[in-house]
Order: C-alpha cells, then structure tokens, then sequence
C-alpha cells in the first residue's frame, strides 16, 4: 500500500517538474531543463532502487543510461583541475544532452497507469 501511494504520488511530483522544466527551457534556456527535471527524477530513482517491488525494465533502462551522467558531473566538480579527467567526463555528458529529455519523459510515462482521460 505504501508502495502503491508513494509511486502515485511521484508520478504528479514528477509531472509537475516535467512541466515546470519544459516552461523554464521556453523562458531561460534548454540547460535549466536538464537540472529542473533531473534533480527530482534522481532523488525518485534512488528511493525506488531501495524498495523490495519489482523493477520495470524502462526504470532500469533510465538508470543504466543516467546514473552516469551523475557521476560524470560529480567527477567534473571532483577533478575540475585535471583536464585528462574533464575531458572523458565532459563527452559523456556532451552525448548525453542527446538522450537524456527522452528519458526524462519515459521515465514520468512509465508509470502510466495514473493517466486517467
């Protein structure tokens, strides 16, 4: 049951950042985009990697395609001054700006069960 409420409520948490994000790439710039929505749907990825319930597989997909974007830019901030380091961190990152709003969007969708029309 606790599962089933919380997946209910971050569904709508995740909508409401999805929305808020796409209304700030309009007014400020794509990049906010990236932080508005990823911050949220990381802070829900790992609380879901700790719950007993079985994984669907577009949530693993997401975090076999996002956790390193993650660590990439902890890395970048880690060895900002070892450009060896940057450099292999940063064109992961710089593929990244490719995929990673498909995913963001999968990974509010696959819940979907939520969406009444």
């Amino acid at each position: 049951m606790i599962m089933k409420t919380f997946t209910k409520y971050d569904f709508y948490i995740q909508l409401l950042f999805l929305a808020a994000g796409v209304l700030a790439a309009v007014s400020e710039g794509i990049l906010f985009f990236y932080f508005i929505v990823g911050i949220p749907q990381l802070i829900s990825f790992i609380i879901r990697v700790f719950q007993k319930n079985k994984k669907t597989v577009g949530y693993i997909i997401y975090g076999i395609f996002i956790i390193p974007v993650w660590i990439s830019l902890l890395m970048i901030f880690l060895f900002k001054h070892n450009h060896d380091v940057t450099d292999f961190f940063g064109s992961i990152l710089m593929l990244s700006l490719f995929y990673s709003l498909i995913m963001a969007i999968i990974y509010v969708f696959h819940d979907s069960e939520y969406i009444s029309f």
